[in-house]
């Protein structure tokens, strides 16, 4: 699995704790809070948008919509904590005991631009409850690289649109394809459209996404 991930890299901005002590403690007025992170999503976009550009190019997504997914799942929770959840996880599901207390290791979301690994081994046609904690572990890998982690998530996102049969996507599909992406793929289009706040939220900072692109 590892071997076949692209090993190119962008040298992206790191998130660590940190970081997640300036957003949660700092205050706004000492460069902290909200404005820290938000400032961070900004860097890392504008960093990568090579890459996001031609990745959405790749996958005939707006590069807005994947601007979008990559400003909103980047930070939060420093990427050591996703390996850690992991690894409980794993331990505790060794032999199938039917006295777990966590959830199924290939729920864990790994990446910059956090994505679940069932979800990840579902986009490159892999059934996750098949695979081995060893191929699980090694796709989190691949995922932690920003280059080939841009173009996983875009892949799903091309997906998502495709399982709704979207011929063009705008703003409608956009907020569609943003609620599933957050939400899943198993629920229908109704319940879909019952909270799509993950693409609205695109949809509403479309001209920020495009800025940074440019």
């Amino acid at each position: 699995m590892e071997e076949l991930c692209d090993t190119s890299t962008n040298s992206s901005p790191t998130w660590g704790l940190f970081d997640v002590f300036k957003w949660k403690v700092v205050p706004e007025s000492f460069g902290g809070g909200r404005a820290y992170i938000q400032r961070f999503k900004d860097a890392w976009v504008v960093h990568n948008k090579l890459s996001i550009k031609a990745t959405a190019l790749k996958y005939s997504l707006p590069v807005q919509l994947l601007a979008g997914v990559c400003w909103i799942e980047t930070g939060g929770d420093p990427n050591f904590i996703d390996r850690v959840a992991f690894e409980v996880r794993a331990f505790d599901h060794i032999g199938n005991s039917s006295h777990v207390v966590t959830n199924p290791p290939a729920k864990t979301s790994f990446g910059w631009v956090s994505i679940q690994l069932r979800t990840a081994a579902y986009t490159l046609g892999l059934d996750a409850d098949k695979m081995e904690i060893s191929e699980l572990r090694s796709l989190s890998h691949c995922l932690e690289r920003d280059v080939y982690n841009i173009d996983l998530a875009a892949k799903h996102l091309r997906m998502l649109a495709d399982h709704d049969h979207f011929v063009s996507i705008g703003f409608e599909e956009v907020r569609v394809i943003g609620a599933r992406y957050n939400r899943g793929m198993e629920l229908s289009l109704d319940k879909i459209m019952q909270n799509t706040r993950y693409g609205d939220f695109i949809v509403k900072n479309w001209l920020r996404f495009t800025q940074l692109m440019m």
